[in-house]
């Protein structure tokens, strides 16, 4: 449910920013590289997140990417206020938070493959984990680019504020590891 989030940040961005907040080419230019830079430290820190988890609180190397991964969607949650910000400058961080978060979870769903299958089994694992991404990237970009004219951007960026909070549930749901029932 994640990586639809970051092929709008990746394509569609400029054009919100032109149509909705009135930006011409050159402001676009000063400022749409920002959600970039802020995923790149997103894919750092996400490491740094996983040793936190297992300090801080105990969790196992696969509950602790999950629970990366869950911080990451409540970060994606700032996709969401765009749809009720007017300030481009604002907008701007909001994305770039939304950038940082995504970036978190993609780290996280690739060290999931990691500590779940076997050596034997990762890299197919994790094409398949990434051709469905960008099957649905696709899909999305298609979705956006017949309903936005008629619908505008916001309803868009609210869902994709919540989108990886339904993954996350996923996760926690399917995935997590469970402690085991004292008699």
């Amino acid at each position: 449910m994640a990586e639809p989030a970051w092929a709008v940040l990746s394509f569609w961005v400029p054009l919100y920013l032109a149509k909705e907040h009135g930006m011409d080419l050159k402001q676009i230019a000063m400022f749409a590289w920002l959600p970039f830079l802020a995923a790149d430290l997103g894919s750092v820190v996400s490491g740094y997140l996983t040793r936190l988890y297992v300090r801080w609180f105990g969790c196992t190397r696969v509950n602790s990417v999950i629970a990366s991964s869950v911080t990451g969607a409540f970060l994606m949650l700032s996709l969401a206020l765009v749809a009720i910000t007017r300030d481009p400058y604002i907008t701007i961080i909001l994305i770039s938070i939304g950038g940082f978060g995504h970036q978190i979870i993609s780290c996280m769903l690739s060290a999931l493959v990691v500590e779940s299958f076997d050596k034997g089994q990762m890299a197919t694992v994790n094409g398949m984990r990434g051709s469905a991404a960008w099957i649905a990237s696709f899909l999305f970009s298609l979705l956006i680019g017949v309903t936005a004219d008629k619908i505008g951007f916001n309803p868009l960026f609210i869902a994709m504020g919540f989108f990886d909070l339904i993954g996350a549930v996923f996760l926690v749901a399917f995935i997590a590891e469970r402690r085991a029932k004292r008699a």
